[in-house]
Formats: structure tokens, C-alpha cells, sequence
């Protein structure tokens, strides 16, 4: 059972991967569940519909927003809780994995523990330490871990009418009193952590995306790393195909990509203006992403357009389709990703450079892995406009160093190699859970070093 926020209608990276592990499961013989959000606003709080989507059986659970009255309603829903031990009474899982828990709560991890499932958790963002999922205020302060005396007045600004200062309800989880937003904040991210503990595997796609969890005092040696898969054969043959069929004309502008969500934390407003000031004639700047609302607030987005509009060579394309990826990354000479969180996985940039492509990233946790510590790109302090325009002409200028950025053999993770990972969690999760080894294994050519790596013998 898969628990997730969206299911093949928001195609986000967390979806796309949710959505290929299905896949690569199925393949190797088991049948995938999944819950999640249906945000599409024709129903009912919390009433549920049931389809079934490429072979896996989906139910949307619609959004209980309205309901919200205190911050701690985004953990704790009893409604929600409900849906998931209706959804489990119904559907056979021998094992739950979470993907999400926006929209259902931390809760949801208790409803599943108490029913006795095996229970696997991917930690793709930051949520359960800070709601607003990057651990970024909403000034734009990188955080190192959750403290309450920033945590209250920066969730004041983002959903003031939960928070006792702005009119919330002055509650807790689970009933216990909290007057003040720093109380209110402490309580949500002690109640969340809590519950993490009761899964039997916690996943990250890297070390560095544990780091904030361990200073919270989740143990290090609890958090297993599980890198993100891709097909990244099959990109690289749609991308080739893709050049061949579209053959850019002699003295194209050298053109640089920004590909994923536009918000706040993706700089690239600061990235434009970077681009400005480098006044590199031969480069230009194509950003393919939605100008998203950064939790209601439209400013950041007005002010990419704004700016993009007043500078040359910079082209705002709108939101990317998975069936325009090909057809975009043969267009471009590279990727660029300027973010200034700590970004857990960068599915943009591992499909660019399965496409051959050298990226520009800032010194990040996860885009710093996939620049391969500078050999397939460059690494670029996040918040030095200066650093970031040296880099764009040098990008621009050395196309010796293009090329040999692009022939760095990639390091990705495909998707067979995750999925059989991923089962190998399951198994440890069920063996942790009850004691009993379930008997689908892996084939035999990789039974041997699997049960080597998983039960040790």
C-alpha cells in the first residue's frame, strides 16, 4: 500500500517516483494500493472514490482543509485517520508505504502502526520537521533544524488563522493545551517526530538529506539511505532521437535550462538576475516550470515574471510536461538549478544528466551529488549573485568544458536496482514487524547477496 499526495494527475518528483517504483514492482510480481489526495474539489470533505490506473487500484480521499481550526489539525485528522483504517480494513497490504502525509498527518503513521502493518516511510522533504515541507522560513532563512522561537512567528505568516496569536484554536495534539505559537509550533514537530518512530524502516535519498532529522534526535544508524531510481537509458535514447529529429541551426545561442517549479526557494529570481548582469551575448535562459504560489503568496512569482520580461534572452515557457521532457533537454546545453534549500533529490537534474548534459548547481545537499562534486558542472555558492554570473560565463564561454562536463560518465541509480532495494525494505519491515520472512524473494541469480545485505547470511 502506497499512501501518497497525488496520483498520476499532479506530476511532481515525488509523484514520478512513487509512480515508477509502482511500476517496477509490478514487474517483479506484486500489486500495488495506493491512497491518496483527490484536490480536484468535486466532493465532499474526506469522501472517498475508487478507480484503477495502469493496473493499480487508487483511492482519492478529498482534502479536509476547510475543517483546519489549529496547527495542529495539519497532523493530527481524525477524519483522515479514519479513511486509512477503512482504506486497510479493505485492501489486502502486507506492507504500507508512505510517501506523503500532507493532507493526511502524522496521525496517519499511528492508524497504520495500531492495526499492526508493516510500516515503510520516505522522507522526499522535510515535512514532518516543518510544514512548510523545505525548512525555509518564510523570510528566506535557510533552517538547520526546527526551534520554536522561529518556528511560531514563521508559521504566523504562512497559516495565520491556525495559530493562537492570529485567532487558531489554542490546542495541541490530541487535546493538549498550546497559548502561544511557540508552543502550538514545538508540540506539532515533537508529535510528528514521535510518530516516524513508529515505522519499522525510514528511507532517505541520501545522507545529507538525514541530517536535519539527527539533530532533532532521530538516530543516524535509523535512517537507511535509499537513492532515487531512474530510466535514465531510456531518457538518454527519447533525447538523442529527439536531436536527430530537430537539428538546431549554426550559431544557436548557447541555452541553458531551469526545469521544475518556480518558487521561492528555486532562486531563480536570483538566477536571472545573475544572468543579467553577466551580459553573456551568446547565452540564453529557458525556464520551464510553473510560477507557483509560494502558500498563497503570488509576490515571488510576480517578481520572476517582472523581471524575466525586462531581460533579454530570458524566456518564462510555463509549466514542463513529462511528454515534452525529450523534446526540451535536446534543446539545451544545460541544466541549471540554483536552489537555496537543502534540496533532498533533484529529479530535474538526474534526467539532464542521463540526457549528457552538464549542470550548474549550488552548493546544496542533494545537487551537489549530482554535479558529482564539480566534474559533470559547477557548483556555485547559492546565495553569491557575483559567483553564480562568473559561473554563467564560464558556461557560456568554454565550450571545452561543456563538452567534457557532458562526456563525465553519469552515476544514477536505475530504476530496477531501487526497486529491488525498496523490496528489500519491505521484507526487513515485515521481518521487524511479525517475525515472518514473506517467501516472495527476489529471483535466484540475486538471492544470495540480497539476503546477505538484508538478514545478514
Amino acid at each position: 500500500g502506497f499512501v501518497c499526495r497525488s496520483w498520476a494527475l499532479e506530476r511532481g518528483a515525488v509523484e514520478e517516483h512513487s509512480l515508477e517504483l509502482a511500476r517496477g514492482l509490478a514487474a517483479r510480481g506484486h500489486r500495488v494500493h495506493v491512497l491518496c489526495l483527490d484536490e480536484r474539489g468535486a466532493s465532499a470533505p474526506y469522501a472517498t472514490q475508487i478507480e484503477v490506473i495502469d493496473g493499480v487500484d487508487v483511492r482519492r480521499m478529498a482534502c479536509g482543509a476547510a475543517a483546519q481550526s489549529a496547527l495542529a489539525d495539519l497532523v493530527v485528522d481524525a477524519r483522515a485517520d479514519n479513511v486509512v483504517t477503512a482504506w486497510l480494513a479493505e485492501v489486502p497490504c502486507d506492507v504500507v508505504h508512505v510517501h506523503h502525509l500532507a493532507g493526511f498527518g502524522a496521525g496517519a503513521l499511528r492508524a497504520i502502526a495500531a492495526l499492526g502493518r508493516p510500516l515503510v516511510v520516505t522522507l522526499h522533504d522535510y515535512w514532518l520537521l516543518c510544514p512548510r515541507e523545505q525548512m525555509c522560513s518564510a523570510s528566506g532563512e535557510l533552517c538547520a533544524q526546527p526551534l520554536a522561537s522561529v518556528c511560531g512567528p514563521c508559521l504566523a505568516r504562512t497559516w495565520p488563522q491556525l495559530m493562537p496569536s492570529k485567532g487558531g484554536d489554542r490546542r495541541g495534539q490530541d487535546g493538549n493545551p498550546a497559548p502561544t505559537d511557540e508552543q502550538a509550533a514545538a508540540r506539532r514537530t515533537h508529535f510528528a517526530v514521535a510518530q516516524l518512530g513508529l515505522a519499522q524502516r525510514r528511507l532517505v535519498p541520501s545522507r545529507a538529506a538525514a541530517e536535519p532529522f539527527v539533530r532533532v534526535g532521530v538516530e543516524e544508524k535509523a535512517l537507511d539511505v535509499c537513492a532515487h531510481g531512474l530510466d535514465h537509458a531510456h531518457i538518454a535514447r527519447e533525447v538523442a532521437a529527439s536531436r536527430a529529429a530537430h537539428l538546431r541551426p549554426a550559431g544557436d545561442f548557447v541555452r541553458l535550462g531551469v526545469l521544475g517549479r518556480v518558487q521561492s526557494t528555486s532562486g531563480v529570481l536570483a538566477l536571472i538576475e545573475a544572468f543579467a548582469a553577466a551580459r553573456v551575448p551568446n547565452l540564453a535562459l529557458e525556464i520551464h516550470g510553473e510560477l507557483a504560489n509560494d502558500h498563497g503568496d503570488a509576490s515571488y512569482a510576480a517578481r520572476v515574471r517582472e523581471r524575466a520580461a525586462a531581460t533579454a534572452r530570458v524566456t518564462l515557457h510555463g509549466a514542463l510536461s513529462r511528454a515534452d521532457l525529450p523534446r526540451v533537454l535536446a534543446a539545451l546545453d544545460g541544466v541549471a538549478a540554483p536552489v537555496t534549500w537543502n534540496e533532498v533529490d533533484n529529479r530535474a537534474l538526474r534526467e539532464a544528466r542521463a540526457a549528457g548534459l552538464p549542470v550548474l548547481v549550488s552548493d546544496r545537499a542533494g545537487s551537489v551529488d549530482v554535479a558529482q562534486g564539480g566534474r559533470a558542472g559547477l557548483v556555485v555558492a547559492a546565495h553569491d549573485r557575483e559567483a553564480w554570473s562568473r559561473a554563467l560565463e564560464r558556461f557560456a564561454s568554454d565550450s571545452q568544458a561543456r563538452a567534457a562536463w557532458s562526456a563525465t560518465p553519469h552515476e544514477l541509480r536505475n530504476i530496477g536496482e531501487m526497486t529491488l532495494d525498496v523490496e528489500g525494505h519491505y521484507l526487513a519491515a515485515i521481518r521487524d514487524a511479525s517475525g515472518e520472512v514473506r517467501p516472495n524473494a527476489p529471483p535466484q541469480r540475486a538471492k544470495a547477496s540480497f539476503l546477505r545485505r538484508w538478514f545478514g547470511g
